[in-house]
């Protein structure tokens, strides 16, 4: 499948930019949601989730709140919630206000009450089928299931972008994690649109990736064969990947890559242990299925 987003114009969809009050949102997650608004000719939506779990919670009395430190804690009660998710919104629109007005890109904001996966799912089916989500806070080794769930429930989603604990910039070659053959014309389009009209012959890398030196040396030709249709990007083999997915991770390291476009469940993205790649990532992940 194509990563893509609708323009403005189409009003059929949008970046919507995912964040919350239990998590720290992360500039690069506002960068990546910038990219690829602007790549697509697209607007933002900044949808804030008041997770209707913790309201639920607070219906128990044995229910608490323990700080990071674990030092405090404190009985939970709604009206605490309620004032903690109002401020948080406030503080998150004048961020995205913030951005707005330094990018030039259109950005709204609101507030659901549900459960996450259900609140993305709702606001993408509203405007249209071609949306991408962007998540605000960086994923955890532990994240891959939640990642799957969200591509699996959010049909009106083309892609999921995500950032890890280490990203820290969205300049740089965008890198095209190849696994499967059939996916690669896709993949490479939504690559096209992110590097931009003025591309250059090294912009946009296809990383090959397999579990054995066979598969790779026909993935290779697969690949030759498809760039030789009008698409430009130098292919890099990931040679010492053979079902390892720390290797792959380490070497996307190295290419010091602005935007990794990869497919769930592969190499590349496990759906279970996400800490090679947690750990190796600096840039943000769009992922497809």
């Amino acid at each position: 499948m194509i990563g893509h987003v609708a323009s403005a114009e189409e009003a059929r969809g949008r970046v919507v930019l995912r964040l919350g009050c239990r998590t720290s949102a992360v500039d690069a997650a506002f960068e990546a949601a910038v990219r690829i608004a602007k790549a697509f000719d697209s607007e933002i939506e900044g949808l804030f989730v008041e997770d209707r779990r913790l309201i639920e919670l607070t219906a128990y009395p044995f229910a608490k709140e323990i700080s990071l430190t674990g030092r405090v804690s404190r009985t939970l009660s709604s009206q605490d919630l309620d004032r903690e998710f109002h401020a948080a919104f406030q503080a998150i629109r004048r961020r995205l206000e913030s951005v707005a007005k330094r990018s030039e890109t259109r950005i709204w904001a609101r507030s659901v009450r549900d459960d996450p996966i259900n609140a993305l799912a709702r606001v993408c089916a509203e405007a249209g089928p071609w949306n991408v989500i962007v998540m605000g806070e960086a994923f955890g080794a532990r994240d891959g299931r939640v990642l799957g769930e969200i591509l699996g429930a959010v049909r009106d989603a083309t892609g999921l972008c995500t950032v890890g604990p280490c990203t820290r910039r969205t300049s740089g070659p965008i890198v095209v994690a190849v696994e499967d053959p059939e996916r690669m014309l896709g993949m490479m389009r939504t690559a096209e649109r992110l590097a931009g009209k003025g591309a250059r012959r090294g912009d946009i890398i296809a990383l090959l990736v397999g579990d054995s030196p066979e598969y790779l040396q026909w993935l290779e030709g697969q690949a030759r064969l498809l760039l030789s249709q009008g698409h430009s990007a130098e292919i890099l083999i990931a040679r010492a990947a053979y079902g390892e997915p720390a290797s792959v991770a380490e070497t996307i390291r190295r290419t010091r890559a602005g935007f990794v476009i990869a497919q769930y469940g592969g190499l590349t993205v496990p759906t279970e242990d996400l800490r090679p790649l947690a750990v190796a990532l600096e840039s943000p992940l769009f992922l497809v299925r």
